[in-house]
């Protein structure tokens, strides 16, 4: 499947370079900002969704000239509708958002840790990956495969993901010997009773956990990337891992901060063979590997 042809606006080389650089620079301190103080004020993440954005789009505008409003229809409605989508997914698709609301309803005896992870998942689903689709097919009116959801020729370059994953194994590994780490994985720690697991749970929350990082990456390399791609090519990148750094927060730093190349590496590899399959496979394994590993860590048995 070769790359769609249909970039407006011609940003490589050096022009790229020195937008990613900015974008960067500004991000990192943007994250620490964050974890200093941001998370103790109210509605912030909309606020540092909002302010990324304005940064992304006023250095395109000083380092290229282009302007938001020079963007095509499609590529300013995609970012207006991000940008909505995932201050609500952020806002109120979480977990906590299920202990805080709903969990109050549901009878005691038929609580169970998974129901606060369903109810993440199925609202990443629906945020993420239903209605992007559904804006791309009956808004945009574009064929869903021009903006990713495609499999046939999305795992030709599968040897690339593949040595991703295994330089990235030694990594996650490491990672999960950190206090951090091992306080946030696996993503539903309440499945762990004593120092017991059940492998049936964990088969259950790992299919829903599969489910949240395809659609994920399908919001992240496919509406966004793709979306903002067609005006601006590899240029659309800096926006789009704003956006997913910032998805990021109440993670660790560390993975906060690393998301950053991650995003950069998936989203140039989804634009060059123009699918978010593999990236998706790619993004749970690595999860699955730090969850493991971190119950490892831990010394926690199965049964």
């Amino acid at each position: 499947m070769e790359p769609l042809r249909t970039e407006r606006f011609d940003i490589e080389g050096k022009a790229f370079w020195r937008l990613a650089a900015a974008c960067i620079a500004v991000l990192v301190p943007l994250n620490w900002s964050w974890y200093a103080w941001g998370r103790e004020v109210p509605g912030s993440l909309a606020l540092y969704i909002v302010a990324g954005s304005m940064v992304y789009f006023g250095l395109l505008r000083w380092l290229t000239g282009i302007r938001f409003s020079d963007l095509s229809y499609e590529a300013r409605f995609m970012v207006i509708s991000a940008m909505v989508l995932l201050i609500v997914f952020l806002g109120f698709g979480r977990s906590d958002t299920y202990h805080r609301l709903f969990q109050q309803f549901v009878p005691k005896d038929a609580r169970t840790p998974l129901l606060g992870f369903a109810y993440f998942a199925t609202c990443s689903v629906l945020l993420r990956l239903v209605i992007p689709y559904l804006l791309v097919r009956f808004k945009l009116r574009r064929p869903p495969r021009e903006y990713g959801y495609v499999l046939r020729g999305g795992t030709r370059m599968r040897w690339v993901y593949f040595a991703l994953f295994i330089v990235m194994v030694p990594l996650v590994i490491g990672a999960s010997t950190l206090p951090d780490f091992q306080s946030s994985y696996p993503q539903t720690r309440g499945l762990i009773t004593g120092n017991e697991i059940s492998l049936r749970l964990f088969i259950l929350y790992n299919a829903a956990y599969f489910m949240m990082f395809l659609s994920g990456e399908s919001f992240w390399r496919g509406y966004m990337t793709f979306g903002l791609g067609r005006d601006l090519d590899i240029a659309a990148l800096p926006w789009m891992v704003m956006m997913y750094s910032i998805g990021h927060y109440a993670k660790p730093i560390l993975e906060v901060n690393g998301s950053i190349i991650a995003g950069f590496v998936l989203g140039y590899l989804a634009l060059r063979h123009r699918s978010f399959f593999l990236g998706a496979l790619l993004h749970w394994s690595i999860a699955l590997t730090m969850d493991l590993a971190v119950l490892y860590q831990r010394g926690v048995m199965w049964n």
